[in-house]
């Protein structure tokens, strides 16, 4: 799991029915300290978390997460997903 940053939304006039019941979001990973981190972005589902631009959440990046998450038995082409939005978060030192 990892925390990262919404950046951005996708937007799709057509797309699998698969994905119909679940957002399409940026995500960016971010450090302890809330700092984007590397330059990689990831495109996550979210099913019903209601995450939007610049919100904190809780991914996994594993296949069968996915298909849980997503309720279906059925094969979903995507391996990145949005487990919840983080309130707050602290680090000990």
């Amino acid at each position: 799991m990892t925390l990262c940053r919404v950046t951005g939304t996708i937007v799709a006039t057509q797309k699998s029915e698969a994905f119909c019941a679940a957002k399409l979001l940026v995500v960016h990973p971010i450090d302890p300290q809330g700092d984007l981190m590397g330059e990689k972005d990831m495109l996550a589902l979210d099913p019903r978390f209601g995450a939007g631009l610049n919100d904190v959440v809780l991914v996994a990046k594993e296949g069968a997460v996915v298909q849980q998450l997503m309720d279906t038995d059925e094969g979903i082409a995507a391996n990145v997903i949005i487990l919840g939005v983080v309130d707050d978060w602290s680090v000990a030192l």
